[in-house]
């Protein structure tokens, strides 16, 4: 019996993987141990353009380890209608070297934004390391479906979190 071509057996794994995760971003807080142990954060900015097949591209920061580590994120959806910008927040689990934040995340993903929406996304890439976004989105886009984002870190040295202390005053 056939059982497909491995590229395809790769693409129904990843799948799978992502719609198990789909459901653990509506994880009341204090179950997201599952997730494993959070070990990052991150911010970015995207943008979304698609006419059946979309095209999401845009850039953040990864802070890990008292650094920030700037990066970009491109990748595809496979059924996605409309035009939709925005910002994200989330945190980042089992993250142990940096070189494993780079590479191929998949996630299960939808939206319907009109004007503007929030949302929420969970993502895994090949080394077990998962993404939970909050979404604050604009625009007029319709999405449901597989996605598979790219990140690509920018600087891979990193500059230090520069933290002010409180009641600490400056010197001229």
């Amino acid at each position: 019996m056939n059982s497909g071509s491995p590229l395809m057996r790769s693409a129904s794994r990843h799948f799978a993987a992502a719609l198990a995760l789909c459901g653990a971003w509506f994880m009341p807080a204090d179950a997201e141990t599952m997730l494993g142990p959070v070990t990052a954060t991150v911010t970015f900015n995207t943008r979304s353009a698609d006419l059946g097949v979309g095209y999401t591209w845009g850039r953040g920061v990864l802070t890990y380890g008292g650094r920030q580590y700037p990066f970009e994120i491109k990748g595809a959806s496979a059924i996605a209608v409309g035009y939709s910008s925005g910002h994200s927040v989330g945190k980042v689990y089992n993250l142990q070297r940096i070189e494993d934040f780079e590479g191929t995340f998949w996630a299960l993903s939808g939206e319907a934004t009109v004007g503007r929406g929030v949302g929420g996304l969970l993502m895994e890439n090949n080394d077990g390391v998962r993404i939970r976004l909050d979404e604050y989105r604009s625009g007029g886009r319709i999405a449901a479906s597989p996605s598979r984002l790219t990140i690509h870190l920018l600087n891979k040295i990193g500059t230090p979190v520069v933290t002010a202390s409180v009641g600490q005053k400056s010197v001229h």
